[in-house]
């Protein structure tokens, strides 16, 4: 009876994560929207996170001692994710809707499994080739289906691209080390490190607009549920569920993330899709499903 109750509180915790992850395109656009720009919300929004995973890791005790030899790869890390993969998104973000952004984004997971067998030699099969091939056609359906602005659509798309490129490195550079050390330990110490990349951008770039910003309470309550849900608890809520179901199986579960970001920006923002983007939303998800096949 205690296994099954545990089940069922990791089920939970997967499908809160990948809620707060549906949020969190919708709350991004909220902030973007009130004139906060990219730079300063993702700085605002990582030492949120920074600070609060610090005081989960002190009162959980899961904090490692980095050894010297791998200092390297947490610069690498920190320089794909969050650093690079947080400009693209939010950059991206500012010229397609928090919808196209999600569906681009749930690709990654289809990617990895191309650079695993491109950079790392593992085995891929036909059935993650074909989930490419449709799920590629379902975003250029998504991104091209619903605005006039053709141009801007496909500056976005190609931004969130560069998300998913830099998930993509940041996949390959964490192979090295996850065995070495634990989720909490890497998350912690690569969102430290991508807060001191960040910090002369913001200098260089924001700091002298920081005045023509307007900080609303919907802005500041927005950027606060992005740190608390979608950086921090999501995060360890996706680590247990990891650790207890597997990599492959917890994330089938991101797929759903689309979908949910569709709802909440309709209900939250007003967003309105095209029967075409509906249509190409379900083709990426069913690509996606495909990919995960191993009978092919």
């Amino acid at each position: 009876m205690q296994n099954k109750k545990a089940s069922y509180k990791i089920y939970i915790q997967i499908i809160l994560a990948n809620i707060f992850w549906g949020f969190s395109f919708v709350w991004t656009d909220i902030v973007l929207k009130s004139g906060i720009t990219p730079i300063t919300l993702v700085l605002m929004r990582m030492i949120f996170a920074t600070i609060l995973l610090g005081l989960w890791a002190k009162h959980t005790g899961n904090i490692q001692k980095i050894k010297s030899k791998h200092l390297k790869y947490f610069l690498g890390l920190a320089m794909c994710e969050p650093f690079l993969y947080f400009l693209c998104e939010t950059y991206g973000q500012t010229m397609v809707s928090p919808t196209v952004t999600s569906v681009i984004v749930a690709t990654i997971p289809m990617f990895t499994s191309i650079t695993g067998f491109v950079v790392l030699k593992e085995q891929i099969g036909w059935s993650t080739i074909i989930g490419i091939i449709v799920s590629m056609a379902g975003v250029i359906a998504v991104v091209f289906a619903g605005d006039s602005d053709l141009s801007g659509q496909f500056v976005g798309a190609v931004l969130i691209f560069g998300s998913v490129v830099s998930a993509l490195g940041y996949a390959v550079l964490v192979k090295y080390i996850m065995h070495r050390y634990n989720a909490t330990t890497l998350v912690f110490y690569q969102n430290l490190t991508g807060l001191i990349y960040f910090i002369p951008c913001f200098l260089i770039v924001d700091v002298s607009h920081v005045g023509d910003m307007k900080f609303t309470f919907e802005a500041i309550s927005s950027l606060v549920q992005l740190s608390v849900f979608a950086s921090v608890i999501a995060f360890i809520f996706y680590s247990n569920a990891v650790k207890a179901l597997g990599v492959t199986k917890s994330g089938v579960f991101c797929y759903i993330i689309p979908v949910l970001t569709a709802l909440f920006a309709f209900f939250m923002i007003d967003e309105h899709l095209m029967i075409a983007q509906w249509f190409g939303m379900a083709t990426v998800i069913s690509g996606l499903f495909i990919s995960q096949l191993t009978k092919i």
